[in-house]
């Protein structure tokens, strides 16, 4: 399954993709990396619940700049316009409901 939603090019564009009042969870993951693809559909569910109140972009480390802060995959990065809230190596699913939690206002539940 191709996870992918964006395609950085530069820190430019990196940026401009920052530029929202939204807590943006960037995700840095590779098509070829096992513990990127375990972690993944997890990461789509809890996310799911806070679709409205975040940007998430999924990001191919093959196809992106590199990041000072990922020095593994996958690596969640959460910012906050432009300052880097937190860097979460992993993906977890604990410690992805934690984030979620911590960084938006509560999620509504049907």
């Amino acid at each position: 399954m191709d996870y992918v939603n964006a395609v950085i090019a530069d820190k430019a564009a990196f940026d401009r993709e920052r530029n929202t009042t939204k807590p943006v969870f960037v995700v840095f993951i590779s098509a070829g990396c096992a513990a990127c693809h375990d972690a993944m559909p997890g990461f789509m569910r809890i996310s799911e619940d806070y679709k409205d109140q975040v940007k998430v972009l999924i990001l191919d480390c093959a196809n992106t700049p590199s990041h000072p802060s990922v020095d593994r995959i996958p690596t969640l990065l959460i910012y906050r316009g432009q300052d880097l809230l937190e860097t979460l190596p992993g993906l977890g699913e604990q410690a992805l409901k934690d984030a979620f939690t911590k960084y938006t206002l509560p999620a509504v539940t049907p």
